[in-house]
């Protein structure tokens, strides 16, 4: 079928959502939604009928307004068309499924006319057997989409600035300048009103002062800037930061290696030059790769790009690396490998394994927890994310001490605990004690996908990064800049990010002190128990930090599985656990034992004698 022939199975659509009277009419070849074209499920086409397309220039996910709706059944195996009139611009476009479809549709089109669309592609969280929401536009109708959830689907479109005002320029260009200092913003759309922010907030319609004439600047300062025409989705923001004089703080150079996981810090450099310091950072990643194939491509495929790296970075203070080779000792060969590569370009280089977070589905060996350990002589299955966290940074300390077993360097590979801080921050939001977040936030506020977190969830691994490179606490230094997030969640996102860095010992940050930590507590306490129990551990002493083991080995503060916030111990289990704390001196190890609570068997009658 011809892309454009409209089938007579057309359903009936919306009427135009009307302009008001103050809003700016689109320019001619504006990216106006008119036109959507679909591919029904296989054997799920009644599925569709009330599915609506929306359009919105709030954000990805509020602000809708319908301007279509599906009435009738699709048919089976073709295209269906919907034109339909509307003349309002939007930049965030969007199917919305009908409750109880699980999202049931094979491809989705966006079009302006005869003119397709196509933006950065997003949807809901959580498919069923793999059918995620990729499949929507992968361009083959043989796929489909099939979430977990029944209700609250949706995949879509963002235009970005396609379907806004144009995005300012800042002149002179951000970066290290002497004072004064005179900013102008200039390349602005006509009828567009600028707002401007000094405070690391995005400015919106009503927020930010009003660009009226060009500013001064005595002091570092990161500008935040957008344009606003009403009626219009607001421009992307501007962000800048202008290193101003002596406030110029040292700056390092980063190399990082990994993949998509590793590529969700971009604006890190970003964010540590909004606390004063002009950071350099390069990357060396594919995705979905391990180290493995980074390594074959460093000389072979791609190894322009890795000249490259090392010749723009010409020096190299600390270099990341992404263990995910399940087999341990391939995982560390290779990271090894790299490590005496970038020592023969900087030999003080600070080499730095990444412990990645958990994906949602938890299906691999680490997310699991079946990846055998040296800590201990028997793993057990973790059944929660937190659990999942501290199983996935057993398996990096376990590279680590294969790595350092050859490694001869200056300075010897550390562990960057990222997962600690997902960890507790999911503990945090699921127990309602993060700020401003429902318990079923977790997903929705940091994260874009089942694996990739959005720029909230991004912040905070960048917080974990900078505590651990600048070896100083994050808190009122590193500006929120993109994020949507709250003054207080901002606040508890470094507080902690620097307690999971400066309590994490192979940080370097960790100091011995002489006063004990008071031990740990276990709630409930022992009993016995029918099934798996959930419990916890808590100390009298303020902030401190748990290791515990569940086969019983002795835990210490470098050894056995890191408390985030649940432990699932199952009948006959000995919890054995230390509390520690940086400034002070490890507690004892205390235990607490959950035996099996097997149901009272009453006494066996004696058979009754029979009559002589």
């Amino acid at each position: 079928m011809s892309p454009f022939r409209f089938p007579l199975a057309i359903a009936l659509l919306i009427s135009a959502f009307p302009l008001r009277a103050a809003e700016v009419i689109p320019p001619i070849g504006a990216p106006v939604c008119n036109h959507v074209r679909f591919y029904p499920a296989p054997s799920r086409e009644q599925n569709m009928v009330g599915g609506k397309f929306n359009g919105s220039n709030v954000s990805a996910t509020e602000g809708f307004h319908v301007i279509a709706e599906i009435k009738e059944t699709p048919r089976t195996g073709e295209w269906t068309d919907l034109v339909f009139p509307n003349n309002k611009l939007y930049r965030w476009l969007r199917y919305d499924a009908p409750p109880g479809s699980h999202g049931s549709l094979g491809e989705l089109e966006f079009y302006s006319g005869a003119r397709k669309l196509d933006g950065f592609r997003y949807g809901t969280i959580g498919d069923l057997n793999g059918r995620g929401w990729r499949y929507a536009f992968d361009g083959d109708p043989r796929t489909w989409v099939e979430m977990e959830d029944p209700d609250g689907q949706y995949a879509g479109l963002d235009l970005y600035e396609q379907a806004t005002a144009r995005t300012p320029k800042f002149l002179p260009p951000p970066g290290g300048v002497d004072p004064p200092l005179t900013v102008e913003l200039n390349e602005l759309t006509p009828y567009a009103t600028v707002r401007y922010t000094f405070d690391g907030s995005i400015p919106t319609a009503t927020t930010g002062e009003v660009f009226k004439k060009p500013f001064k600047l005595d002091k570092t300062t990161t500008v935040v800037a957008a344009a606003f025409v009403e009626g219009w989705a607001a421009s992307p923001p501007l962000i800048g930061t202008y290193l101003i004089g002596d406030d110029i703080k040292p700056g390092l150079s980063t190399l990082h290696l990994g993949n998509t996981l590793t590529d969700i810090t971009a604006q890190f450099p970003m964010y540590a030059r909004t606390a004063g310091r002009e950071h350099r950072y390069r990357t060396f990643t594919i995705p979905n790769a391990a180290t493995n194939l980074l390594w074959s491509e460093h000389a072979q495929g791609r190894k322009r790009e890795w000249e490259v790296n090392l010749k723009v970075l010409s020096r190299i203070d600390d270099v990341t690396l992404q263990p995910r080779n399940f087999h341990i000792e391939e995982e560390a060969e290779n990271d090894r490998q790299f490590i005496e590569l970038i020592r023969a370009h900087t030999p003080d280089v600070q080499p730095w394994l990444m412990v990645e977070w958990v994906e949602r589905e938890r299906g691999r060996p680490s997310d699991k927890g079946v990846v055998p350990s040296t800590e201990m002589k028997k793993v057990f299955p973790a059944l929660t994310w937190e659990e999942s966290m501290a199983a996935m940074l057993l398996y990096v300390e376990d590279v680590q001490k294969v790595v350092a077993a050859k490694d001869k360097g200056e300075k010897p590979v550390r562990v960057l605990p990222t997962s600690l801080a997902m960890g507790w921050i999911h503990s945090q939001i699921e127990h309602g004690q993060f700020p401003g977040a429902k318990t079923t936030d977790f997903y929705p506020l940091l994260f874009r996908d089942g694996v990739h977190p959005n720029p909230n969830g991004a912040y905070l691994v960048d917080l974990t990064w900078y505590a651990a490179f600048y070896r100083e606490s994050p808190e009122g230094k590193m500006l929120p800049v993109g994020t949507n997030l709250t003054p207080e969640q901002i606040t508890a996102m470094q507080k902690l990010a620097w307690d999971v860095i400066q309590n994490y010992p192979d940080c370097g940050l960790y100091e011995e002190g002489k006063t004990p930590v008071e031990k740990p507590e276990f709630s409930p306490t022992a009993r016995a128990i029918k099934e798996v129990t959930p419990i916890t551990l808590s100390s009298a002493t303020p902030g401190a930090w748990f290791r515990y083991t569940l086969d019983g080995t002795t835990p210490t503060r470098t050894n056995g599985y890191v408390y985030c916030g649940v432990i699932s111990v199952r009948p006959g289990m000995t919890v054995k656990a230390v509390a520690y704390k940086s400034g002070m001196a490890d507690s004892e190890v205390t235990d607490a034992s959950y035996i099996v609570d097997a149901p009272v068997t009453p006494p066996r009658r004696p058979a009754p004698k029979l009559p002589q």
